[in-house]
């Protein structure tokens, strides 16, 4: 069992330990205003072993065909059909709307200005609440604490700008002591090549076209072979492309961050929670990038795509996940459902490693927050929903569990769904035996959280496999849709709870549940956005939703903000929202915060079922 001077002392280390890399930044002249001065970014240092040496090309590069107001009348895009395979202006969006692009500037606790002394950046009040409170450990610990800032920590650096991947550590080992050694590009935020891959190698592969009426698609006089290869070999140690149109890559990818990854240094502790970073909202994949929002098309949206999936069904699957007829959103949304807890469970796993090693428990920041940080009540939602393991020990986060169970169960009742047929139940079974495991010892006894988490990768692998060989056509869409439904408004049957349908009792849940209906019934609806018509109006029952659920449910990251940039911004694009993120976060923890059970299940009894 960890104590809690061990606790403090882990805390006072690992703010320790970034110092060095403030200083070595500081020295090397990357402090936080330099190196928004960058020119390009840096060549990386260390490589995990085996794959080649990707390097960051920046969004200045991906900008030269990304920018494009309208790509219809550009000659080579015109030759090539380019716009019917992907928009050609994703970086008005991404640098318009997209937060990824403020990312490091969010680290800023002093004015930021560039070349020009035009300032570029404020003061963050949440970076600046952290600041203090680690330079007061590191003082404490007897440190010299002059030169620190979050600007220049690598722990925050990792998920705040384009960072490469570090090479392995645990936990506690983690002390990067030299510029060399944490290859970061922060002029662009999270760029691009965050999300895509590092892009040196596949940067001209990936636009190169020829003459070839051929190879070309249908109308195209010239053909760009890049787009048809299997992504198998883009992922290679050759080229580096993540695969973005696979949902359970995507959410891996998002995870990093949104979840956390020891294995390459982002992680979010109990100790930078305490010192001031605000609470991570549960993963949604499809939620998240609409609040981006999207700067990339559906496939519905392509007609490159439309076109190949009647032309060569096989490949259009293969290569880009989508088959004709199908609701790419809906299935997007129950991998990514899955993916989200094969994500948390990877976390867990790697937690439980440290605290093999180190002798001591799981970091806090395992737990689920919403254990120890809810008001007393009397009498109380979760004592009225039943605990998993020990009443009074706080378990694993039950939200990722809570989506992926209503999925798998949806998804056995499908035709070709054998194969899921009792996945559900067993996952239930495998949150029971996490929460025995949780609950074993006042931290977690780490070797039964291993075995427990070595069953849920294992379940939702299998899970996984079987959704892919499913069709999620409207019907299957419908249904789900409604299972969602059916499962918010879950009251506290003895015979529904002993089965894993379970009682929201919590916010993270309420939000997931809140969020997939918005998708499911947002994707029923087919709403099309046009920048000329005005505000956007959601489908009558999301819009219903939202009113019974406001005040005591984040239906929204962004409050207030409505987004026009999922249509081709023809005329010009509007104002972005620039609302500052602590604004943002007071309002979205005083929603959290006020969260109500009763009002939630019956906000969704209200409703009923889903209509046609």
């Amino acid at each position: 069992m960890t104590t809690q001077a061990e606790r403090v002392g882990r805390a006072i280390g690992l703010a320790a330990g970034t110092l060095g890399l403030a200083v070595a930044l500081a020295a090397a002249g990357l402090g936080a205003q330099a190196a928004q001065k960058e020119e390009s970014a840096q060549k990386v240092a260390a490589q995990p072993a085996g794959e080649k040496s990707f390097t960051l090309e920046g969004a200045s590069i991906c900008q030269k065909c990304h920018n494009e107001s309208d790509p219809t009348t550009v000659p080579e895009y015109k030759q090539t059909l380019g716009y019917e395979f992907i928009r050609l202006w994703e970086n008005k969006i991404w640098g318009a709307y997209d937060l990824h692009s403020l990312a490091y500037k969010n680290l800023a606790t002093t004015e930021w200005k560039n070349e020009a002394d035009e300032v570029i950046a404020r003061p963050n009040v949440t970076a600046v609440r952290m600041e203090t409170n680690l330079r007061q450990a590191l003082r404490q610990a007897g440190k010299d604490d002059k030169n620190y800032t979050v600007a220049a920590d690598s722990r925050c650096l990792a998920c705040h700008a384009s960072a490469k991947v570090p090479p392995a550590r645990a936990l506690v080992e983690t002390k990067w002591t030299a510029a060399d050694d944490y290859n970061t590009d922060t002029k662009d935020g999270v760029g691009c090549e965050m999300c895509h891959g590092h892009g040196s190698a596949y940067r001209d592969p990936h636009q190169l076209s020829k003459l070839d009426k051929k190879s070309a698609p249908p109308g195209a006089i010239r053909s760009v072979a890049w787009r048809e290869w299997d992504p198998v070999e883009k992922k290679s140690k050759e080229f580096g492309l993540v695969n973005l149109r696979d949902p359970a890559v995507a959410t891996a990818r998002c995870a990093s961050c949104h979840v956390g990854n020891l294995d390459e240094g982002r992680f979010v502790t109990h100790e930078m929670y305490a010192a001031g970073h605000p609470p991570l909202p549960p993963l949604d994949l499809i939620a998240y990038t609409r609040e981006q929002p999207r700067h990339w098309g559906l496939p519905s949206e392509m007609p490159y795509l439309t076109g190949l999936a009647k032309r060569d069904a096989e490949k259009a699957w293969k290569v880009f996940h989508y088959r004709a007829g199908e609701s790419a959103v809906t299935r997007r949304f129950a991998e990514s459902a899955v993916a989200t807890l094969r994500a948390n469970l990877d976390l867990t796993a790697q937690l439980a490693a440290d605290a093999t090693k180190t002798g001591g428990g799981l970091d806090f920041s395992a737990f689920d927050c919403y254990a120890c940080h809810h008001d007393l009540k009397y009498p109380s939602d979760r004592q009225a929903r039943g605990y998993l393991g020990p009443p009074g020990r706080p378990l694993f986060r039950p939200a990722p569990f809570a989506l992926a169970r209503v999925v798998a169960d949806h998804a056995a009742g499908l035709k070709g769904g054998e194969a899921l047929s009792g996945k559900a139940a067993a996952l239930f079974e495998v949150e029971k035996e996490l929460a025995r495991a949780f609950g074993a010892k006042t931290f977690g006894d780490p070797a039964l959280i291993q075995k427990a988490v070595a069953k849920g990768t294992g379940l939702t692998d299998e899970t996984l496999a079987a959704l892919q060989k499913l069709t999620y056509d409207p019907t299957a869409r419908d249904g789900l849709l409604a299972a969602v439904e059916a499962a918010a408004r879950q009251g506290a049957d003895p015979k529904a709870m002993a089965v894993g349908r379970l009682p929201v009792a919590d916010p993270e849940v309420a939000q997931l549940y809140a969020w997939a209906y918005e998708t499911l019934a947002l994707d029923r609806a087919g709403t099309v956005v046009d920048p000329k018509a005005g505000p956007p109006k959601p489908p009558a029952d999301v819009e219903a939703l939202h009113a019974k659920l406001k005040g005591f449910v984040v239906t929204r990251l962004r409050p207030g903000a409505v987004f026009y940039g999922e249509q081709q911004p023809k005329g010009g694009l509007p104002a972005p929202n620039l609302e500052s993120v602590d604004r943002r976060l007071q309002q979205r923890m005083a929603v959290f915060n006020n969260f109500q059970a009763d009002p939630f299940r019956r906000a969704f009894a209200e409703i009923g079922p889903p209509k046609k």
